[in-house]
């Protein structure tokens, strides 16, 4: 029985404010710190964007910072923008004795870290740690922003007990609704003197000092299976011990409609995490050629790994770190399949998936296709059809939709 048209779902009022994600107020990129005024915007910098580059606990580290016995070798963990990292440089300007390194599994992060710093003509070295790699042994004093993944947390903090020299000072900002129960459980298995502020400005400011342990990579990974996949993936990738609900209807959907293949096409997975959608079409279509794009360093490695033990190794399959699609040639791709983030870390925002979006229509060749899924609350109708020449909404049930563009 043919399936019925299907309408596109009902979209938000323009009007209406549903948060960061469509105010439209500018926010300021000017902060005066408590190491001095500074330039900060997010990367990559947009007119008009809606979410600053930094926050009241970057301000409580850094008032910290300044007050406390000054570090030989200072990490800062998750400086999602390079707000700590340009704070304690200019703190430490006449200080060339202070070694810094950044742990962030953003490369994101990692191209905010050069905008902000050229910005603001601060000359000192600093060094970036993979989260991958063990920590440098003589780091005396950790800044920490929390991260929304309380697994990547628990991983963080193992790295640091097993890398680090035990009493190191550990110094933790967040809003005060993310020191949760649970949160205050995992510091206190990893972390000796543990005590909590009171709140200030929205936020707490957790002190501790890290406790020896040793641990095995393979405690933060989790292995299950899926649609015929053996699926393995680091602590803090998205949908992290079960396939998420809307790749799955995205799947059900490729199931119904992707059946045909150009033969050899080019095919881009996009915001890939743990490389799902491009590993079932490269199951279902052996000779495609198959690219993972993700801005994680632990979703890149995730997927690489998932491409092994699934596909095996072929150069036509590549995993990249990259800003959406940035590094890209133009019209390279036959097809994009997406299913796109709304949050980034704490903020709901739809700065990412407007830039999918924009970028897939570059990449793809004359006739090439976005097969995009999302919530049926969000706007993205209306973002893909005035990026696109022929949007369809293909299916949708009481959640999710998946939209075809050409």
């Amino acid at each position: 029985m043919p399936r019925s048209p299907v309408r596109p779902p009902r979209q938000p009022n323009k009007s209406s404010n549903q948060g960061d994600t469509w105010t439209r107020t500018a926010a300021p990129h000017l902060w005066d710190s408590p190491s001095g005024r500074l330039d900060l915007k997010r990367f990559p910098p947009r007119n008009n964007a809606t979410l600053q580059a930094w926050d009241a606990g970057d301000t409580w580290l850094l008032e910290r910072l300044k007050t406390t016995e000054r570090p030989e070798h200072l990490l800062l963990v998750n400086d999602s923008w390079g707000a700590l990292l340009c704070g304690a440089q200019q703190l430490f300007s006449n200080a060339n004795s202070v070694t810094i390194s950044l742990v962030t599994d953003s490369y994101l992060a990692d191209q905010a870290y050069h905008q902000n710093t050229a910005a603001n003509a601060l000359k000192g070295a600093y060094s970036t740690v993979s989260p991958l790699e063990t920590l440098p042994q003589d780091i005396n004093h950790v800044l920490m922003k929390l991260p929304k993944s309380q697994s990547l947390l628990e991983r963080q903090l193992a790295q640091l007990s097993r890398d680090l020299a035990p009493g190191t000072l550990l110094q933790v900002a967040a809003k005060s609704q993310l020191f949760t129960p649970g949160v205050r459980e995992i510091f206190a298995h990893y972390c000796d003197s543990v005590e909590v502020s009171l709140i200030q400005r929205k936020h707490r400011l957790l002190t501790a000092r890290i406790r020896a342990q040793s641990w095995p990579e393979h405690d933060f990974q989790t292995t299950w299976q899926e649609l015929g996949l053996t699926l393995t993936q680091h602590a803090g990738v998205f949908a992290r011990n079960q396939l998420d609900i809307g790749a799955r209807f995205m799947i059900e959907v490729m199931e119904r409609h992707l059946s045909s293949h150009p033969t050899g096409a080019k095919v881009a997975d996009l915001g890939c995490g743990n490389g799902i959608l491009g590993l079932i079409y490269a199951q279902w279509h052996p000779d495609a050629q198959v690219t993972w794009f993700d801005e994680s360093k632990l979703a890149v490695a995730s997927c690489t790994r998932n491409i092994e033990q699934n596909l095996g190794t072929s150069e036509r399959y590549q995993v990249l770190l990259d800003d959406c699609l940035s590094s890209v040639a133009t019209s390279s791709f036959d097809r994009v399949l997406c299913n796109p983030p709304f949050h980034q870390e704490h903020a709901m925002t739809d700065h990412i998936a407007k830039q999918m979006i924009r970028d897939s229509r570059r990449v793809l060749k004359p006739g090439g296709e976005l097969w995009l899924v999302a919530n049926r609350h969000l706007p993205y109708y209306l973002i893909l059809q005035k990026t696109f020449r022929l949007v369809e909404p293909v299916e949708q049930n009481s959640k999710f939709v998946v939209y075809r563009a050409v």
